[in-house]
C-alpha cells in the first residue's frame, strides 16, 4: 500500500501546491488519545501542512474533539464517515488529501 499512497499524494504536474504536505489521522473510538495526537502534529516546527482527521464512525467523543481543533486551526480538516474499518477509511482519506 505504501507505494500507492505515495503515488496518490504526489503533486499533480502543472498544479501549484497550495498545501505541500497532507497528514492523515484515522480515528475510531480513541477519544482518550486523540487530543494528544493532534497536539503533537500541530506543535511541529513546520507549519505548511494540512491535517486530515477521518473519524470512522466513532461512538465516543472522538469526533467532537476533532471538530474543536478544526474550529481553532485552519490546517485541520475533519471528515465524519460511517464505520468501514481502517483500510477502507485510510484509502478514502488519501483520496481527499490536497496534494
Amino acid at each position: 500500500m505504501g507505494n500507492n499512497v505515495a503515488r496518490i499524494c504526489q503533486a499533480k504536474p502543472g498544479v501549484p501546491l497550495s498545501v505541500p504536505i497532507s497528514l492523515i489521522i484515522t480515528v475510531y473510538n480513541r477519544d482518550r488519545y486523540l487530543a494528544q495526537a493532534i497536539e503533537s502534529v500541530l506543535s511541529q516546527t513546520r507549519e505548511d501542512f494540512e491535517l486530515l482527521i477521518w473519524d470512522d464512525g466513532s461512538t465516543d467523543d472522538s469526533l467532537a474533539i476533532a471538530r474543536r481543533y478544526e474550529e481553532k486551526d485552519k490546517r485541520v480538516r475533519v471528515v465524519a464517515g460511517s464505520h468501514q474499518g481502517f483500510t477502507k477509511t485510510l484509502c478514502d482519506a488519501v483520496v481527499l488529501c490536497q496534494v
